[in-house]
This record gives C-alpha cells, sequence and structure tokens, in this order.
C-alpha cells in the first residue's frame, strides 16, 4: 500500500470558513486600531475538522497585513519536564519577538517578569497574535505552568489575541479569561462541510472526483480531511491517513484496536476484552484484567481518538474515524464486521439479563446491534432475538 500524501495547505485550495475568519478579522482589525479586539479565541473539533487549515489560512493573512504572530505547537513538548518546556517556550516567546534570547531569569516566575517586561515595550509599538497549537491534547502536566507564566498574563494584554486550538476535552484553566471568558470559533466546534462546500471543497482539491461529492458525503459527514482522503485514496488508505499523527510502530495496533471497538456507540474496561477476544478470535483476551484493558482505552485518548461522553457513560470514538473504519470493515471484512456486532448483541443482552436496575440501556444497546444486522440480512439466530416483553420496554 503506498503511503497516503496529507494535502499542504495552499491558499488557492482553501474553502468555506467565513463566518470564522470574519470572527478573527474583526478581533485583528480592533487590535490594529487600538480598541478592545484582546482576548482568547478557542479552536477546537474533531479530526480533520479543518483546524489546522483554518489556522493556516489565519496565519497567511495576518502575514499580508504584516502583524506580529507567534505559533507555539506543544506536541513538540511531548515527553519533556513540564517545567523545562515553559522556560524554553518563554525563551521562544521572547526570540520571536525581539527580546533577550538567554539570561532571562533563575526560575520560571524571574523569566516570565523579564518577558513580559520586554513584552508590554513591543505591543506599544504593534500588536501581537500567539497561536497555540494541540492544547488539549498536550501533556496537561505542562499546562497549569503555562497558565500560571504565560498564557494567563497573555490574555491579560490589551493588544494580544491568543489562539488556543487542539481537539477532546477543554482543559479547567483557572484563569476566567481562559475558560468562562474565551470564545469559541465554532458552535461551539468547527462544524463539517454541508454537501455544497463539500463539492466545492473537491472540485479545488480533487476534481477529478467532484462528480462523487455526494457520495462522497454520504460516507463522510462533511469532514474535510475524510473528504479529500475518500476522494484521492482507497477507504483503506482513508483510514490510515486520518490516523497520521499516532507514531508508525504503534499505528498497526492502534488501528486493530478501533476496529475491534468500532461497532459499539461507548465502550469501557469491561467491553474491551469480549471484542478483542471476536476481533483476534482468540478467548484468551476474555481474561484480560481491569488494568490490561484500561492501557488499551488510554492510549486511544492519548492519540485523541477517544473521549469520555457523559451522555453515552461511556468512552466514545472520534466521530469520523469510527465511521471509516466501520464502513471499511462493512465493505472489505463483512464477516468479522457481522461476528463484531453478533458479539456486542449478545454481550449486552447477557448484561440485561445480569444487571435488572439498568436493564433497559443494556436491551437500548442490544436492539441497536439487532438492527445494524438486519440492515445488512445477517440477524441474529432466532434463539438469540429480543424477547417479545423486552420489545414492549424497548
Amino acid at each position: 500500500m503506498s503511503a497516503v500524501q496529507l494535502l499542504p495547505y495552499s491558499p488557492r485550495l482553501f474553502v468555506n470558513r467565513e463566518q470564522e475568519l470574519q470572527m478573527l478579522e474583526e478581533r485583528v482589525q480592533a487590535l490594529k486600531e487600538g480598541r478592545d479586539g484582546h482576548g482568547v479565541l478557542i479552536l477546537s473539533g474533531e479530526r480533520g475538522i479543518g483546524k489546522t487549515w483554518l489556522r493556516s489560512h489565519f496565519e497567511h493573512q495576518l502575514s499580508q497585513e504584516r502583524i506580529p504572530v507567534v505559533r507555539l505547537d506543544l506536541k513538540e513538548y511531548a515527553g519533556k519536564d513540564p517545567a523545562w518546556a515553559v522556560a524554553d517556550i518563554l525563551q521562544r516567546v521572547s526570540i520571536e519577538t525581539g527580546g533577550p534570547r538567554e539570561r532571562l531569569g533563575a526560575d520560571l516566575a524571574e523569566m516570565s517578569r523579564t518577558v513580559f517586561r520586554h513584552l508590554q515595550k513591543f505591543l506599544q509599538q504593534q500588536p501581537l497574535v500567539v497561536i497555540v497549537d494541540h492544547v488539549y491534547e498536550s501533556d496537561w502536566a505542562l499546562l497549569p505552568l503555562l497558565e500560571d507564566y504565560l498564557l494567563g498574563p497573555l490574555a491579560a494584554e490589551r493588544r494580544v489575541l491568543l489562539l488556543l486550538t487542539g481537539r477532546g476535552r477543554l482543559y479547567p484553566w483557572k484563569n476566567p479569561e481562559l475558560s468562562t471568558l474565551a470564545v469559541p470559533l465554532g458552535k461551539p466546534e468547527l462544524e463539517p462541510f454541508d454537501p455544497l462546500f463539500t463539492k466545492d471543497q473537491l472540485k479545488r482539491q480533487a476534481p477529478s472526483q467532484a462528480h462523487r461529492a455526494d457520495e462522497i458525503y454520504e460516507l463522510t459527514g462533511g469532514n474535510p480531511l475524510a473528504n479529500y482522503l475518500v476522494a484521492a485514496y482507497s477507504l483503506d488508505q482513508a483510514v490510515e491517513g486520518l490516523l497520521e499523527p499516532v507514531p508508525e510502530e504503534r499505528r498497526r495496533t492502534v488501528r486493530e484496536y478501533l476496529e475491534a471497538l468500532c461497532v459499539l456507540r461507548a465502550f469501557d474496561e469491561e467491553r474491551i476484552p469480549d471484542m478483542l477476544a471476536t476481533y483476534y478470535d482468540n478467548d484468551s483476551y476474555r481474561q484480560w484484567t481491569y488494568a490490561r484493558s484500561r492501557r488499551v482505552r488510554e492510549e486511544l485518548i492519548r492519540w485523541g481518538l477517544a473521549r469520555w461522553d457523559a451522555e453515552q457513560r461511556g468512552y466514545v470514538m472520534d466521530r469520523i474515524v469510527r465511521q471509516l473504519i466501520e464502513r471499511y470493515l462493512q465493505t472489505q471484512k463483512p464477516e468479522l464486521w457481522r461476528r463484531l456486532h453478533q458479539t456486542a448483541y449478545q454481550l449486552y443482552q447477557q448484561w440485561a439479563n445480569n444487571y435488572p436496575a439498568t436493564r433497559e440501556r443494556w436491551l437500548e444497546e442490544a436492539e441497536y446491534h439487532r438492527q445494524r444486522l438486519q440492515e445488512y440480512g445477517s440477524l441474529p439466530s432466532r434463539s438469540e432475538n429480543i424477547s417479545a416483553a423486552d420489545r414492549r420496554i424497548l
């Protein structure tokens, strides 16, 4: 299978996002005119929704207007000591705004004071936009120090616009400028394209496949990255493209976990062993301890591929990743797809019998899997069907 090449940002290939760009432009114009345009904006959303392209387009516009930008990518500090990382970030902010390059201070507090003394002089001459990427996927042990010594003070500066980007659960900042007063670019997240913008995107980025726009939209729901990948590559390769953030040495295993769990609307440590046993056709997985299952769940969260969902009362896979992987199994490994749904159906039937207090919940989940199998002509056997009494509950 040839390597998947993600399409690099180009202004001429950029589509949509007029509302978000207008909000950004209004903030920048206020900064330029000395009005109250400062504050914190949040750009979040699922994998492939277009955060990187929108941020890149915003940077492109800022460069045309000659407005200084400092962009920090917290992914670069994965696995680093938090105090060392914040010290390095403070030094980078100082250097990129023309401040001192070394000897900023003996500790983080002194370094921060040095940087902000310089920034206050810098901001008398021009505004500043600071973009921080991969905020919510980063090590949360880093964020309290970053808030205290950089982000909190930046949010208070009248001529600074701070843009935080990322996906996953938002961090619970102490500073209200970073939490309750921050403004989302989206409703509250960046939304997928509608069918018309999907077609416009394909005309620009994959013109030979623009005639498939409706078919592609039906599969992707308008996710821009998925739109491009499905148009330019096979479904198998499109899934690989969505998993690009996962290190190559872990990607195959992570994909197998996702394939095993993709039929579930929600999962947790109790459901993981049964699904892996079916996927690998190996009952030894059913003997897994809670701790081993937790490592699977933690890895999926680490790469931003799953998150806790209070409504589902479990962990849910990233929407577009789940959608494409399940379609891949349906079309390329239909027997495996059927067996996974069958396993989930039987598991929830068993839980409905074993846990009377939550019986209705598990019957509802069992019915979901029965209907999915029915849609594709593969109903559970008669002995496993939901009873008439239980159907009245549903």
